[in-house]
């Protein structure tokens, strides 16, 4: 996975900034085929009241509202708001102190540094495959010795639902590859639409259940999702170019469908600085706080070392706002443009040091903004 792991050190990936959008006035509380009350409105924290009886055997879907956006395919990037919470109820736990975010590593040379002063995504990614959260939330920490579906354990108290992850409270949405999500959620929320509100139970097999030692190995889990936006993950810029683009800039080809752009480096130039050109209007809205996009990284002389989202068993990243100053004139290309647009950005050997500080690598990425929120 070294590919992926080369394009997250210039990008951690993040799910910050979407407010939860405003529902229906006043409360609502739906009963389910589930047996499961959803109060709340859509848009807003619901609360869910789960039966005390045995949860389902097997993976549950029931659509609270349906919406009438794009169908969701199998390995979309979903944007969503969502609540998880286990089906059965756990005695509180003592608080375990809080831990600061891991500060992010220096890439190797010949890979870009990460923008400055991020933190690790460790309470605001859905469920991936392998973790919550990506990492352990403040939630999982406090819930150590907490216990599966059987309620047995330390217990502080009497048992009270557990909800041990949810958008809501971070004001956020969240986007995520479903190629990259537990089994459930991929099951769950492919085929749906954008504007639906899906309840799901999800049974430890299609969870957690094959992580040893996972807090949530043993647990059934149940979420309401609201599905905000939905993006094909092979998609690339569209729109018009630009004509008047400096010099020495490699030239990019779109591939075929599904496959990423080439670059030719003939006559292109290493950056003695580095710099940012939109290349492509993008024909969409304007882009919001958060960027989902798409991307190839090569390094000069020649377009050597090609690493690309593009590429079998990747996915497009997520660039929250204040992620646009980790790539030099990033953040001013791409002020007023819209979803679609293509920009172009030159690493310098200076701004790619290696681990010792000498020079580096200079780069190029192709950065296509393939949807936003």
């Amino acid at each position: 996975m070294r590919r992926r792991q080369a394009l997250a050190a210039l990008i951690v990936s993040s799910a910050l900034a979407l407010s939860a959008c405003g529902g229906d006035d006043g409360d609502t509380t739906a009963s389910t085929d589930l047996g499961v009350e959803v109060s709340g409105a859509p848009g807003e924290k619901p609360t869910l009241t789960i039966p005390d009886e045995d949860p389902p055997s097997d993976l549950q879907v029931e659509v609270l509202d349906e919406g009438d956006g794009r169908e969701v395919g199998e390995t979309d990037v979903v944007v969503a708001n969502y609540l998880g919470q286990t089906w059965a109820p756990r005695p509180p736990a003592e608080e375990a102190p809080m831990e600061p975010p891991a500060e992010g590593e220096a890439p190797p040379e010949g890979e870009t540094p990460p923008p400055a002063e991020t933190e690790a995504p460790a309470e605001t990614e859905p469920p991936a495959e392998g973790d919550v959260g990506g990492t352990s939330t403040p939630e999982d920490e406090a819930t150590d010795d907490a216990t599966d579906d059987s309620g047995s354990g330390e217990d502080s108290g009497e048992a009270e639902p557990y909800v041990f992850d949810n958008s809501y409270d971070r004001g956020a949405a969240a986007s995520f590859s479903l190629d990259q999500v537990i089994e459930g959620w991929k099951e769950g929320l492919a085929g749906q639409t954008v504007g639906s509100r899906v309840l799901m139970s999800i049974p430890p097999e299609q969870g957690y259940g094959a992580q040893e030692g996972h807090d949530l190995q043993n647990d059934t889990l149940v979420f309401v999702v609201e599905i905000v936006d939905s993006i094909d993950p092979a998609a690339h810029a569209s729109g018009e170019p630009v004509t008047d683009v400096p010099e020495g800039l490699p030239a990019v080809t779109d591939g075929e469908e599904g496959a990423a752009p080439t670059l030719d480096f003939e006559g292109a130039t290493p950056p003695e600085t580095s710099d940012s050109t939109l290349v492509i209007t993008g024909d969409g809205d304007e882009v919001g706080e958060n960027l989902v996009v798409n991307m190839v990284q090569a390094s000069y002389p020649d377009g050597a070392d090609v690493i690309t989202t593009w590429d079998e068993g990747q996915a497009p990243l997520t660039l929250a706002a204040e992620q646009l100053a980790g790539i030099p004139g990033l953040a001013d290309a791409l002020t007023g443009a819209t979803v679609g647009s293509r920009v172009v950005s030159r690493i310098s050997a200076a701004d790619n040091a290696a681990a010792d500080g000498t020079a580096g690598t200079p780069l190029v990425l192709v950065i296509d903004v393939i949807g936003s929120y």
